[in-house]
């Protein structure tokens, strides 16, 4: 992979921009990674909103491009860590939940739960349930959001496990 990468001018305009919403957000994973003495490595690349456009843009199989999902779980957030290549198991997510009604949060929901936008949530410095997909455990690094959509996070799966204090579950399907 390349310690750099090339964008057009409005592309560039439009990155800066992202990082003008999403610094404070940035800083929180920084702060959390830090404060929990985290081996962790930081990677800025161009935006990626999708686990697609995250693999392309940095060079990560998407088998280890960990996305961090809200979901409401009765009335209250949870935080679903979940392989790219997977989805979420509703009937699964209601076991380990405890909680028969399950949904996806809405945009304004997550934001609410999470602080951070839909496309870069971090499982960083949240203050709600988190749970990780256990198959997240098989690889030697994985990389999440941190709290953008144009930085990232690479990480032990153990290291990321205990900095989140998630509940290693069973939670997810194969994409079909």
């Amino acid at each position: 992979m390349n310690n750099y990468f090339e964008q057009t001018p409005e592309e560039l305009e439009e990155w800066i921009g992202f990082m003008r919403d999403d610094l404070e957000n940035v800083k929180r994973a920084i702060n959390d990674v830090e404060e929990n003495c985290v081996d962790a490595d930081f990677v800025i690349h161009a935006k990626a909103e999708t686990v697609e456009e995250s693999a392309e843009n940095t060079g990560v199989d998407e088998e280890k491009i960990v996305k961090t999902l809200v979901f409401i779980a009765g009335d209250e957030p949870v935080a679903v860590l979940c392989p790219g290549h997977a989805r979420v198991s509703e009937e699964k997510l209601r076991d380990a939940a405890g909680e028969n009604d399950i949904r996806m949060a809405k945009p304004d929901e997550v934001r609410d739960a999470t602080g951070y936008h839909v496309g870069g949530v971090s499982p960083f410095d949240l203050e709600i349930p988190v749970y990780m997909e256990e198959s997240i455990l098989e690889h030697r690094k994985v990389k999440p959001a941190a709290g953008s959509r144009v930085v990232g996070v690479t990480i032990d799966p153990g290291e990321l496990e205990d900095v989140t204090s998630a509940e290693v579950v069973d939670v997810s399907r194969e994409s079909t």
